[in-house]
């Protein structure tokens, strides 16, 4: 039994601290200009403040921040005024979007549980880059990890605007 004990363990030590890496997809024509902003928005749903975390891993890389509440209040709208005969107010509809203070969005969401002992881990995160004057995704990424898996929510977000900000200086170069 001592034998089995040798080498089972570490296995099994092996395996609960295993998840995979965070992988982002970034388009070979895409070059993040160092003055272009970019604006995190959230699934409405965030009991793990992403968003917020989101928001402070990138700007603290250099990427110039909006933030989602402030981008929401500056969008700019083409207005389309409509009359009728027997109507004598004028109402205003939303036609399109016209300007948004952004060059990029990045949009995300996650699946998560707790676990001991680093609070919450992702079961499941994707994040999308969209390029707002093109509408092309840019970058993208999918993370999963199983039960086994005990990589942090913030050590994932970490590696993921890591990845960006990588991005962002080989184009510099």
């Amino acid at each position: 039994m001592n034998r089995f004990n040798k080498i089972c363990v570490p296995i099994v030590f092996v395996f609960i601290g295993c998840a995979g890496p965070v992988n982002v997809s970034i388009r070979p024509d895409t070059s993040f200009d160092q003055n272009s902003t970019i604006t995190v928005i959230s699934s409405g749903h965030d009991p793990l403040n992403v968003s917020g975390q989101l928001e402070f891993l990138l700007s603290s890389k250099g990427f110039d921040v909006v933030s989602e509440a402030v981008a929401r209040d500056r969008i700019e709208y083409e207005e389309e005024v409509s009359k009728s005969p027997t109507q004598q107010n004028t109402t205003g509809a939303v036609e399109r979007v016209r300007r948004v203070p952004s060059a990029y969005i990045l949009r995300y969401n996650y699946n998560y549980r707790p676990d001991f002992p680093n609070g919450y881990v992702f079961t499941n995160f994707t994040a999308t880059i969209v390029d707002l004057s093109s509408g092309k995704i840019i970058a993208s990424t999918n993370f999963n990890q199983g039960e086994f898996g005990s990589k942090s929510v913030s050590k994932t977000l970490t590696e993921f605007v890591d990845q960006l900000a990588h991005a962002r200086n080989r184009e510099k170069h």
